[in-house]
């Protein structure tokens, strides 16, 4: 065997490893969002009242869409990023997991779209080795779903 064929054959081997854990089916959709039946600006006043009867406060707007109608594209579609915290679960989830911080999930979008207004977030993965992380996990995230639900409603 010469080196070449040596090579090869771990070469591939690796190469089809990374293939099929690139199509690894596990991995949920994170992403959850719902239509809204009422108009742009009616949406986000309904998903302030939802953050607030949550017992979460907003701490920041990103007018991301408006922002891009200022520069001059007076047509392109409205869209917000409301990010929001509860400090009690903050804790929690840092006492649980402090790189979840990385991963925080109290964010929601509403965007115009062409069927109408969309209300999104991203969850929380509720399939880690740490039991502690996956009950906070999925607690946030029914949380989350209460949130765009009642926003949508």
């Amino acid at each position: 065997m010469t080196i070449v064929q040596l090579i090869k054959v771990p070469t591939l081997i690796i190469f089809l490893s990374i293939i099929l854990s690139a199509c690894n089916h596990n991995e949920i959709n994170r992403i959850y969002q719902q239509p809204s039946l009422d108009n742009y600006e009616d949406t986000l006043q309904n998903l302030d009242i939802a953050i607030s009867e949550h017992n979460y406060r907003i701490i920041h707007r990103s007018n991301i869409g408006q922002a891009i109608r200022d520069r001059g594209d007076k047509e392109y579609p409205l869209s917000t990023v409301i990010s929001f915290c509860n400090i009690s679960y903050a804790k929690e989830m840092m006492e649980i997991n402090s790189d979840l911080i990385n991963d925080m999930p109290c964010i929601v979008t509403v965007r115009e779209e062409s069927e109408g207004v969309i209300v999104g977030t991203k969850l929380m993965l509720e399939n880690s080795a740490n039991q502690h992380q996956n009950d906070f996990a999925k607690r946030i995230n029914n949380n989350l779903k209460s949130i765009i639900e009642a926003t949508v409603e």
